[in-house]
């Protein structure tokens, strides 16, 4: 199959990916709705533990996580979000990029096996498959650095993290959120650079493994990209965000348009776009009739001012005639 039949993937997919703070500005978003969530873990988070949704103004919402794991964001909006879990200590001992469709979404996060809590009294962050303890200074610069970034304040995040991870050069998610703020800057080959990395220290870390797939299709790596998703999506396979942009590089990258297709099929409950994708490929592999099926799925899942909408409909009025 050519790309260049999927020239019209780009604009889909560039337009609607890109980790923490970067993401879709579009003013047409629902306000103030209920996400209810769990916690999927071995262990259970006992006393305090609380979970953080952050957006493009910075951090939305803080809210604690019952005894059961179960959670409720009461003021959500629409678009891509940064999900954290946190300790009592205020330590982020997971994150992830969610998306936001609407109310009555039902959220699963499924801690990684190999993360470990945070005991109480000590300094460490953890992340998969190293325990490492912060310095003080680095933890303090990383702290100013987040706080920045939540304001949107990004060259003075750039400047903290940048100082977090001079002290601590092994500070992984120093080097992920120094990585997410270059990117909300737009210097992507940066942002890349840092969470690659990020990965170096922490071969598995839930974060910087998407959050490099995501640069590397920014900048149109799409090969690069795809084989860095491969590798997020065994850290967090249930991530419809992951899989959209592996579908998108795939097919980008002159792949097997039936691997993407089963990706994009997987995405399309988070990722309602990834419905207008596979469309296209349906109808490229000749089966129109599955087409029109994922356009249908996709109007009804998008809100009324969507806008893709007008496109969708004009494309399933062509493919039913």
């Amino acid at each position: 199959m050519r790309a260049q039949f999927f020239v019209a993937v780009i604009g889909v997919f560039v337009s609607s990916v890109m980790p923490g703070q970067d993401v879709d500005r579009a003013a047409d978003r629902f306000h103030g709705f209920k996400v209810r969530g769990e916690i999927v873990t071995s262990r259970p988070l006992i006393g305090g533990y609380s979970v953080e949704l952050a957006g493009d103004t910075g951090l939305a919402e803080s809210v604690p996580i019952s005894g059961d794991g179960s959670f409720e964001i009461r003021a959500a909006q629409s678009g891509m979000q940064e999900l954290r879990v946190v300790s009592p200590r205020g330590e982020i001992i997971h994150r992830e990029p969610i998306v936001i469709n609407g109310p009555y979404q039902q959220l699963a996060i499924r801690l990684p096996e190999t993360a470990s809590v945070p005991r109480a009294g000590s300094n460490t962050v953890s992340v998969p498959q190293l325990e490492h303890k912060v310095p003080p200074e680095a933890k303090k610069a990383f702290d100013r650095g987040l706080r920045a970034a939540a304001e949107a304040n990004y060259t003075e995040a750039i400047s903290a993290f940048r100082q977090a991870v001079s002290v601590d050069p092994e500070y992984a998610d120093g080097l992920n959120e120094l990585g997410v703020a270059e990117a909300a800057t737009g210097n992507m080959e940066s942002a890349a650079e840092d969470f690659q990395k990020a990965i170096n220290v922490a071969p598995e870390h839930p974060a910087a493994l998407p959050n490099l797939s995501i640069a590397l299709a920014k900048l149109r790596r799409f090969h690069d990209a795809g084989e860095v998703a491969r590798r997020a999506l065994k850290v967090v396979p249930e991530s419809g965000r992951i899989r959209y942009i592996l579908a998108a590089s795939i097919l980008m990258d002159n792949g097997d348009p039936h691997e993407a297709l089963t990706n994009l099929e997987r995405a399309s409950d988070e990722i309602p776009k990834a419905h207008l994708v596979a469309a296209d490929v349906l109808v490229a592999l000749g089966r129109p009739e599955d087409a029109i099926k994922h356009l249908e799925q996709f109007l009804k899942a998008a809100p009324p001012d969507d806008k893709d909408r007008p496109a969708a409909e004009a494309r399933l009025s062509v493919l039913r005639h």
